[in-house]
């Protein structure tokens, strides 16, 4: 049994390069670096790998960017897994190397090359595009059948996805395989989680996931929680130090004129059907919304009531900042005759649902906008293995201002891990592991005030006409 020394310890269990000449090089002792990237708004992950080579292996080995390469890395654990759940496993489903980045020239006889690599299906939906009708429930029926099909990405891996209220019937008109199960998914209401449209496909080292913003929120404990330590509290403690940030910072505040103009707090949908000469006019508010969604804050200990990540003061013209609109203005053209209304959810007689944007635009936008402005950190922390991008973290900061209480009381609590990237070093004597980490959490422990402020627009409406030429009839001076 492998017991971990010290905090980011990693073991690389299986590194071998499978060259297009039919050779299969270990190269695990030759490891220098590997980054794997993850975002849940990408569909594949990526990475590269720095090896040291005193072999010249890219000229003798025909290393061209056409490689495929099977990796197992490990966090050490009690009973030495190194299956997906505990492990890096890319052993059955190997990596598929696409470029040689660079060489760069240590001595004489030692260089270090750096290949950067994807997966195997982001190499396929290049290559291949999707042509063919599909029916049925979204996630089992269409998406599923699109990563299995062995013409289509033909993958392997896991496949973790929540059930739709849908039945659709789409034809693909030669699109690529990912941007057709992105044009599904967007159209798409969770079963679960009040009609959600914020469905995301992307993958992780785990494997493949079809799942709302709101699922991933609605868990009442975090997958990891990692807390500010003090220099002077146990650092030779393991355990402490896998939940210790090494550093952070905040990468974004609110900036409330990008959201309007995005949409997050509020817009207006016209959906014109020129068949009937009708129009319908939707609108969509973010304070109104918020209570009906999932956010970070569904399940907590330290008594937060879900607040927004702005303030419901109203203006001086007595309106919220999401009681404006036409701030975001989205006009769609329909073309077809409804029996029952022009938006009936489901076509009458029919078993295939509606898929108009009344149903999913707004909502999605404005859920995706509070992701992307809300309450964004980036930490460093030491890493492992089973932590994947769309988990949901717990983060403990201290407070820098007020020397009474323990923690901030706004950025400490539950995020989301947007984007992650695991970076493996051997040096100094070590096999480091640490793991970076973009979150977000898109609502605040206490919420914000909204007594009003205090300044009201003021000053002197003079209006006055610009004279031509000089106002000053004397001589000219230059």
């Amino acid at each position: 049994m492998a017991e971990i020394n010290y905090a980011g310890e990693f073991i690389v269990s299986e590194c071998i390069l499978c060259t297009v000449g039919g050779l299969e090089l270990d190269l695990t002792e030759q490891v220098a670096s590997i980054a794997i990237f993850e975002d849940i708004f990408q569909n594949s992950i990526t990475g590269n790998i720095s090896f040291v080579d005193t072999n010249n292996l890219t000229a003798n080995a025909s290393i061209i960017g056409q490689e495929k390469l099977k990796l197992i890395l490990v966090t050490p654990n009690a009973d030495d897994r190194t299956d997906r759940e505990m492990a890096i496993n890319f052993s059955d489903t190997p990596l598929h190397v696409y470029q040689v980045a660079s060489t760069v020239n240590i001595n004489d006889r030692t260089k270090v090359f750096t290949l950067q690599f994807t997966t195997g299906e982001m190499i396929r939906n290049n290559n291949i595009r999707v042509a063919q009708a599909y029916e049925g429930e979204p996630a089992k029926e269409i998406i599923t059948k699109v990563l299995r099909d062995p013409e289509l990405l033909n993958s392997k891996k896991e496949f973790y996805y929540e059930e739709t209220t849908n039945l659709f019937k789409f034809i693909a008109p030669n699109m690529r395989p990912f941007d057709f199960i992105n044009k599904v998914g967007q159209r798409c209401l969770s079963k679960e989680y009040n009609f959600s449209p914020t469905f995301l496909f992307y993958e992780t080292i785990k494997g493949y996931f079809f799942r709302t913003v709101d699922s991933m929120m609605d868990r009442k404990n975090p997958r990891m929680v990692f807390r500010e330590v003090t220099p002077n509290e146990d650092v030779d403690n393991v355990g402490l130090n896998l939940t210790n940030i090494l550093d952070y910072e905040q990468l974004n505040s609110t900036d409330t004129l990008f959201n309007k103009r995005s949409g997050m707090y509020s817009s207006k949908l016209t959906l014109l059907d020129v068949y009937n000469k009708h129009y319908e006019i939707f609108e969509h508010d973010y304070l109104k919304e918020f209570p009906n969604e999932i956010h970070a804050d569904e399940f907590n200990n330290y008594g937060s009531s879900q607040s927004p990540i702005v303030s419901e003061v109203s203006d001086d013209y007595g309106s919220k900042i999401s009681e404006y609109p036409d701030s975001k203005h989205y006009v769609q053209m329909i073309e077809r005759d409804t029996v029952g209304g022009l938006l009936n959810p489901a076509y009458e007689g029919k078993s295939i649902d509606y898929t108009g944007t009344d149903l999913w635009l707004q909502k999605r936008r404005s859920r995706y906008a509070a992701i992307e402005g809300g309450i964004s950190l980036r930490l460093k922390v030491n890493g492992n293995t089973t932590l994947q991008a769309g988990d949901l973290i717990g983060v403990v900061l201290k407070n820098q201002t007020d020397a009474e209480s323990a923690q901030d009381p706004y950025l400490t609590g539950r995020y989301i891990v947007r984007k992650l990237r695991h970076q493996f070093e051997k040096g100094a004597g070590q096999m480091k592991h640490t793991l970076h980490i973009e979150c977000i959490r898109d609502t605040v422990q206490k919420a914000y005030p909204s007594s009003g402020v205090a300044a009201a627009d003021g000053g002197n409406g003079k209006e006055e006409v610009i004279p031509r030429g000089s106002a000053d009839p004397g001589n000219v001076i230059f």
